[in-house]
């Protein structure tokens, strides 16, 4: 179903109504109102409002002047905004106020609505990765007299707990030690070969070839090494506190950095393995299947990515992505079939251009009218907005807000980049409305004004609706 004439038809229909009732109140509110009298109590509590009076909507006739209050308000705001800035307010699929909405722009990672989108359309909520341990022939008497091949199905969350838990949000993920105990499980006390990764349902680059450098050669660890063989996305060691990934040490070769950890998980368990740990192709003749373990399923993924905008998890999802159409998978073939998923479902993609999944990449340009239209009415709107971190509560989020009537209403994907501010997501009014906004600012200069600036606009959406109160709109009640 396309949601796209949804939205054009809901608010054509109001307009009609609207503009059918005034045009009717005109008339009939000259009439004697007491001659439509509707008694609704045994105390003759009656409305005088007539049927069609505009009164009997009074939500529609507050609207122009909470939006007049508003959009005056975030003129002030946005003016003094630095550089190219697009903005975006909905409520419902109707614009409430925006500026150069249609303007492509870099998104930084918000970038990542676009991913989780594109993975929601084509995989569904509920699809799995499998992590797959095979050998060629079956052990006999608990010894397996081959390799153990430990095939990488491109789950992001495998880890180990020590990785997971240190993270202030808890998530699901896939403990690879679960992973090792299966494999006792299924009879195996010694293994004459060695533990093999293989993480050929990827190419084998480890970056996103057009990022800038300092991306690219992990000099900022912004992600991980990417491979479809990946545990604690992809390093070594890691600070037990802090989450930033400048605090950690990426593998050279991560498959094999998956397979070591599980052989001391095996021999912490009584599993001898004579040979030692590598990477490679699993041959055609390795069928049998000793042990399997799936990942969380795909919101839990994305949620994990949204929350704490987790660009390794978005990279390996990406790779995922093209490997679902064609091995390996690659960052660019995942990128083309984003594009191609966004336009196949409706979206308006017109300046769009998406180079990978995390937003790292100064290549990509949204425009906030796409980024409103994901989270107001898309296909998987509601998926998107339960995956944001909260306003001074979780994820990117926790220590934004804080303190104001903003806290705890504002959920949202935010953005970093030299060079770009951004975040995109939904606002709960303290008058029990719910509003859908993006912002995006591409400038040269500090950004802690326009983190000011983007989140005075949140303050003023959070006390919509402005304007006269809805019981001096509602229908006339006559008690008697």
């Amino acid at each position: 179903m396309n949601f796209m004439i949804k939205k054009i038809a809901a608010p054509l229909i109001l307009f009609i109504v609207s503009a059918l009732a005034w045009l009717n109140a005109a008339s009939l509110d000259s009439q004697s109102g007491r001659e439509l009298e509707v008694v609704v109590s045994e105390n003759k509590t009656s409305l005088l409002t007539p049927l069609f009076s505009a009164r009997r909507a009074p939500a529609y006739l507050q609207a122009p002047f909470a939006d007049q209050e508003l959009q005056n308000e975030l003129e002030k705001i946005v003016a003094q905004l630095p550089g190219l800035s697009c903005v975006n307010l909905l409520e419902d699929g109707r614009v409430i106020f925006e500026r150069l909405s249609n303007e492509p722009v870099i998104p930084a990672s918000t970038q990542k609505l676009l991913t989780a989108t594109a993975l929601l359309e084509n995989f569904g909520p509920d699809h799995k990765f499998s992590t797959k341990v095979l050998s060629e022939t079956q052990p006999v008497n608990g010894i397996l007299k081959d390799d153990l091949w430990v095939i990488g199905g491109g789950d992001p969350l495998l880890m180990t707990s020590k990785y997971a838990e240190r993270y202030k949000d808890p998530f699901l993920y896939t403990n690879i030690k679960d992973l090792g105990l299966r494999i006792i499980s299924s009879g195996i006390n010694h293994i004459d070969g060695s533990l093999i990764g293989d993480e050929s349902l990827f190419d084998d680059m480890r970056f996103v070839d057009t990022w800038p450098e300092r991306f690219r050669h992990t000099d900022q660890k912004q992600s991980g090494p990417i491979s479809a063989l990946s545990l604690n996305a992809g390093f070594t060691q890691w600070d037990p506190v802090k989450e930033s990934n400048g605090f950690n040490t990426p593998a050279e070769k991560p498959a094999e950095y998956a397979v070591d950890v599980l052989k001391e998980i095996l021999e912490e368990n009584g599993i001898t393995v004579s040979g030692n740990t590598s990477t490679g192709l699993a041959p055609e003749t390795a069928f049998f299947e000793i042990a399997i373990i799936e990942s969380p399923p795909m919101d839990e993924m994305i949620s994990q990515m949204l929350l704490g905008s987790d660009n390794t998890t978005a990279e390996i999802l990406l790779k995922g992505l093209s490997a679902n159409v064609e091995t390996p998978g690659t960052s660019s073939g995942g990128a083309s079939i984003v594009t191609e998923s966004l336009k196949l479902s409706g979206y308006d993609m017109e300046g769009v251009e998406v180079m990978d999944a995390s937003g790292l990449d100064y290549g990509n340009s949204v425009t906030c009218a796409l980024l409103t239209e994901l989270l107001d009415g898309g296909s998987y709107s509601i998926d998107l907005r339960k995956s944001l971190p909260i306003s001074g509560k979780t994820g990117t989020l926790r220590k934004r807000l804080l303190d104001t009537p903003a806290e705890g209403r504002v959920r949202g994907k935010t953005g970093s980049l030299n060079g770009v501010i951004s975040l995109a997501g939904t606002v709960d009014t303290i008058f029990d409305r719910s509003l859908s906004f993006a912002f995006i600012t591409n400038f040269d200069g500090e950004k802690g004004r326009v983190k000011y600036l983007h989140d005075l606009i949140l303050l003023e959406m959070v006390k919509y609706p402005q304007g006269p109160s809805l019981a001096l709109l509602a229908p006339i009640v006559n008690n008697e």
